[in-house]
């Protein structure tokens, strides 16, 4: 069954590449044949699928190969850090100037997209790696890695699809039944025909303000979206349940799959904001660390779930990943509907002028929250690894009498 299982995720990485390099050729050639000159948009999106697809999948595609020869994997043992959060910084620091002296954007910033995306993930994974010490091999890091990036984002972006189709849809039963709901619409209808009205920024900017459409978009985005990708994240860590990991390699596994999770969707979600590139990519570290602590808590999850049978420690800790990505991604939203004025260079009127203190006081508690993070994910990594040797400890002892403990293996058991 485990050989068949490596099988099929080598034939499965396989179809990633092939797939991710056609639709990322495809989408380049199509590039040039763009009139509406988003050329630079096209290209980016292209190179980011086939770094996401053929860089990625490659390697899970090695790995399989590697298992299925009998290969054993060496222990994820990373020695420094400094440097990748350097790295990250010439990347934003070069695409800063590539935008601003127009230096072969087309061939240049694409690149660097994809390497300021993957840098804040790898930097937290050996960041909390160093921490937890040798308690995964390579091998793991890479499937888990891979888990989240492609078979997490997947079950996450379909559910939440359907998810907003069936709110969308209750949303416009409640509507119809409510008096005058059906003129209302007629109305919209009508004015979303006039070309002049869609390209009028203020009407835009009033619809995406109405509070009807705010509550929708807080509870999709703030109850919906976190419910959905924190049970998806690190599924990978419940399908290698099997080779019952100890507690502080779950949590680096969950973490791992958090930062898959976080590459693929900071990749596709900072295209829109190309102009502004350096500032997105910069803010676009905070999301990433916010997916690889509660892709963390969720490992911590599925440990408590699959090894100590406790099922209210694991929903609580699922309670708790899905309060702070809701209480994260209600204030970014928040922020970015309050900010849709500037965004569009209308003035605010008279009674609009809280809205400029209410964006900075959302930006400050967006701050706190990171720092809050950052200091709970130090814990966490702390907590796993005195458990992780406390654990150890008490398993010394069953050892027969008069022997040496046993060694850990330089190459952990293979695994699909």
């Amino acid at each position: 069954m485990l050989n068949l299982a490596r099988i099929l995720v080598l034939i499965t990485a396989l179809c990633i590449v092939a797939a991710g390099l056609l639709f990322g050729v495809i989408g380049i050639v199509g590039s040039f044949f763009d009139p509406t000159g988003g050329q630079l948009m096209m290209v980016t999106v292209s190179v980011s699928i086939m770094a996401l697809t053929a860089g990625l999948g490659s390697a899970l595609a090695w790995q399989a190969w590697q298992s299925i020869r009998g290969q054993p994997s060496r222990l994820f043992r990373p020695r420094t850090v400094w440097p990748l959060g350097l790295l990250f910084l010439l990347a934003v620091l070069l695409g800063y100037l590539v935008l601003l002296e127009d230096l072969l954007p087309l061939l240049t910033l694409p690149l660097l997209h994809v390497i300021a995306i993957l840098l804040p993930a790898l930097f937290i994974i050996v960041l909390v790696g160093r921490g937890l010490g040798a308690v995964a091999s390579r091998r793991e890091m890479v499937l888990q890695f891979s888990s989240g990036a492609f078979l997490s984002t997947i079950l996450a972006f379909t559910l939440e699809l359907v998810l907003i189709l069936v709110l969308l849809l209750a949303a416009l039963v409640i509507v119809l039944a409510s008096p005058g709901a059906q003129e209302q619409i007629q109305t919209l209808l009508q004015r979303m025909q006039d070309p002049a009205w869609l390209q009028n920024p203020t009407e835009l900017i009033s619809l995406a303000q109405h509070p009807a459409v705010i509550v929708l978009a807080l509870l999709v985005f703030a109850v919906a979206v976190p419910l959905i990708e924190e049970a998806v994240k690190a599924v990978g860590v419940g399908l290698m349940g099997y080779r019952h990991p100890s507690l502080p390699q779950s949590v680096l596994w969950g973490l791992a799959g958090g930062a898959g999770f976080a590459f693929a969707e900071g990749l596709l979600n900072s295209i829109s904001g190309l102009d502004f590139w350096p500032l997105s990519v910069s803010v676009r570290t905070g999301a990433t660390l916010l997916h690889c602590f509660t892709g963390a808590l969720m490992g911590l999850a599925w440990y408590n779930v699959l090894a100590e049978r406790r099922w209210g420690r694991g929903l609580a800790l699922y309670a708790a990943s899905v309060a702070a990505h809701g209480l994260w991604n209600a204030l970014a939203g928040g922020m970015a509907l309050l900010s849709l004025n500037e965004l569009a260079g209308a003035s605010p009127s008279a009674d609009e002028a809280w809205i400029g203190p209410t964006i900075n006081l959302l930006i400050a508690l967006l701050l706190c929250l990171a720092v809050a993070v950052a200091i709970a994910l130090a814990g966490l990594t702390r907590y796993s690894r005195n458990q992780g040797q406390k654990m150890a400890e008490d398993e010394e002892p069953q050892n027969a009498e008069g022997s040496e403990p046993a060694m850990i293996e330089d190459s952990p058991p293979e695994m699909p």
